[in-house]
């Protein structure tokens, strides 16, 4: 019996290192070759999310903009660093300002029949629509800011 909960409790630690849940490394000098890292700082850039589908639209209307949907639950860790990494990077942040009404949707809330609709498999998922509804494409997972950026820019560049 005790071997068994040894095996397990290995296991569980090996999964929780290896999904991203142990300590997070202070070294930024291995950021500095992964493709897409930072392209600016992580200051303390905000963005005013809604949390109500139609009001994001009633905006996006009004402000000639796109909505940005930003599917996510609590207990997701790559949702936490797309919100404290990408979402809050300089550059990022000042694309989405000027372009997007960002909508946040919590799966196991608000957002749980429109993640059902928009055929949401994974977390985070950023679904872009026109301010009509129509989807203009979509970002499945956790993307580092200047990845993100890129795909964000070919997205938006399709509005026409």
């Amino acid at each position: 019996m005790k071997r068994l909960v040894t095996i397990t409790t290995m296991v569980v630690v090996g999964l929780s290192i290896g999904c991203g849940a142990g300590p997070e490394t202070t070294d930024r000098s291995a950021q500095a070759t992964v493709p897409g890292a930072a392209v600016t700082a992580h200051g303390g850039t905000e963005l005013a999310w809604e949390d109500d589908w139609d009001t994001a639209f009633a905006k996006a209307r009004s402000q000639d903009k796109v909505v940005l949907a930003s599917f996510e639950a609590e207990w997701c860790v790559w949702c936490r660093r797309l919100e404290t990494t990408t979402y809050r990077d300089t550059k990022v942040a000042s694309v989405l300002d000027a372009s997007v009404v960002p909508v946040s949707l919590d799966v196991d809330g608000n957002g749980r029949e429109l993640s059902d609709t928009y055929a949401v498999d994974g977390l985070p998922t950023v679904v872009v629509f026109d301010s009509e509804g129509r989807e203009l494409g979509r970002i499945d997972g956790y993307m580092p800011p200047g990845s993100f950026l890129e795909r964000l820019e070919a997205i938006l560049a399709q509005r026409g």
